[in-house]
C-alpha cells in the first residue's frame, strides 16, 4: 500500500479516472456526470491536495482538502475543506480511512489552519475520532453551497468555535 499526496494541476489522467469511478461507485451519478463535476473549477482548484492509497497501482482510498475562505468577525480568513472521503467498498475494514486520515489531520495540525467537512449523522462520531468538532447550525453558514448535512471543524480555537463562520466552497 503506497500514500500519495498530490495538487489537482499534478495528477495524471489515469488517475483523475480512478478517482472518478471510486467516487461512481458511492455516488451513482455516472461517469460523464463525475468528470465534469471534477473539471468543474468551482469544486477542484488546481491547488487543491488529493490523498489517495493505491493498492497494487489502484485507488482504494481518497480525501479532497482544498484552500477556501470563511469570514469570522468580519474578518476574511483561510481554512481547508474537507471533502470526499472515500474507500473502495471491497477494502473496507482494513484500517484504510484511519491510514489517510492519520495523513490528513497531520497536514491540518502542519498548515495551522481550520478544517471545515460536511458529513451526514451517522458519521459525526467517526470523525470526532479524529479531532473534528460537531458546530451548531446556528454558529455557521454556507454561503455559496445548499446542504442539509452536519458542519465539524477541526483545529479552530475556543474563541472562533463560539462565533458565527460563513464558509465558502467556490472561493
Amino acid at each position: 500500500m503506497k500514500f500519495y499526496k498530490n495538487p489537482t494541476f499534478k495528477l495524471i489522467k489515469k488517475d483523475i479516472y480512478q478517482i472518478i469511478n471510486l467516487k461512481n461507485s458511492e455516488w451513482d451519478y455516472g461517469i460523464p456526470s463525475q468528470l465534469k463535476w471534477f473539471n468543474d473549477k468551482k469544486n477542484v482548484f488546481k491547488s487543491d491536495l488529493h490523498f489517495y492509497l493505491k493498492k497494487n497501482k489502484r485507488i482504494v482510498a481518497y480525501v479532497q482538502l482544498g484552500k477556501r475562505k470563511y469570514v469570522i468577525n468580519s474578518k476574511s480568513k483561510n481554512y481547508i475543506l474537507f471533502r470526499t472521503l472515500i474507500v473502495l467498498k471491497n477494502q473496507r475494514g482494513n484500517n484504510l480511512s484511519k491510514k489517510i486520515m492519520d495523513e490528513v489531520v497531520k497536514f491540518i495540525k502542519l498548515k495551522k489552519k481550520p478544517c471545515f467537512l460536511l458529513c451526514k449523522k451517522k458519521l459525526i462520531k467517526f470523525y470526532k475520532k479524529y479531532g473534528f468538532e460537531e458546530l451548531e447550525r446556528k454558529k455557521y453558514k454556507l454561503e455559496d453551497h445548499k446542504n442539509t448535512l452536519h458542519g465539524m471543524i477541526h483545529n479552530i480555537n475556543k474563541t472562533d468555535l463560539t462565533n458565527m463562520k460563513k464558509f465558502y466552497y467556490n472561493i
